[in-house]
């Protein structure tokens, strides 16, 4: 995106340059050179900084709305708003007032602006960088690892994925490794986990036969949050995210996934 903004100011730059060259060199005269040079110059002046600002605003154009920034299982959320309106070292940036409990180094975040090689910054009040973020595909972004960890910022259109339903979820599903046998099958009932109701979550029975891993964890209810499904356990919390209507994968990802495959 930078390198578009210097690469529009260049070619302004060259096209006026070689029109005043052409001027001069067709005429010989000492009047026209000294008429001519001076506008060049001028309209240089002029038509560069404007074609730079042109690009800088189109590019930042794509970035104004609404964004979400999360850690990779995406139980830490943060709601962003960029504007191309002028702030110290780049762009107003809104952050939610909840976000620095979530990554408390965005207190220290006031603007946003673009780097070297087209990175995305969140800034700080001298203008340093706080987070930098490289665009993986349209819509979405990743960090460089920090104090914060990895973290993704995606455009709230993005997260606002279709939302399942209990009664889509509810029946037999199987855990397993991608490309081997079934690890263990479990039931995801509509049955709430809190006796009084009063509970999101819903009991989940797991049937014999499961293997040790799966055993160990012994998961007990189930529930949806928002575009994620999480089997509560023994020892904690999986999350899971949907790749098909059928096929959910644990995040964080990995290069073995463990896969929720509705039988």
């Amino acid at each position: 995106m930078a390198a578009r903004q210097t690469r529009s100011g260049m070619t302004a730059f060259a096209a006026v340059l070689a029109f005043a060259g052409w001027a001069v060199r067709a005429s010989g005269d000492f009047m026209v050179r000294s008429i001519v040079l001076p506008a060049a110059l001028a309209l240089v002046a002029l038509c560069g900084p404007a074609g730079a600002e042109s690009a800088v605003s189109e590019a930042a154009q794509t970035m104004v709305g609404a964004w979400e920034l999360s850690n990779v299982d995406r139980d830490r959320r943060c709601a962003l708003t960029f504007s191309v309106d002028p702030a110290p070292g780049g762009f107003k940036l809104e952050i939610d007032p909840g976000c620095p409990t979530a990554f408390p180094t965005l207190g220290n975040v006031v603007a946003w602006n673009f780097g070297p090689k087209d990175t995305l910054q969140l800034m700080d009040a001298k203008g340093g960088a706080i987070f930098a973020f490289t665009e993986v595909e349209s819509g979405m972004f990743e960090s460089e690892r920090g104090t914060e960890g990895l973290l993704f910022l995606q455009t709230q259109a993005a997260v606002k994925v279709e939302t399942r339903t209990t009664e889509q979820i509810v029946g037999d599903w199987n855990l397993l490794r991608e490309f081997e046998k079934p690890l263990c099958r479990l039931t995801l009932s509509n049955k709430p986990a809190d006796a009084a109701g009063g509970s999101e979550s819903y009991q989940l029975i797991v049937r014999p036969g499961c293997d040790k891993a799966i055993a160990a964890f012994n998961p007990v209810t189930w529930r949806l949050d928002r575009d994620q499904l999480i089997l509560t356990g023994r020892n904690g919390t999986w999350r899971f995210s949907e790749s098909d209507a059928t096929v959910w994968e644990r995040v964080p990802l990995s290069v073995d996934p463990l896969l929720l495959v509705r039988q």
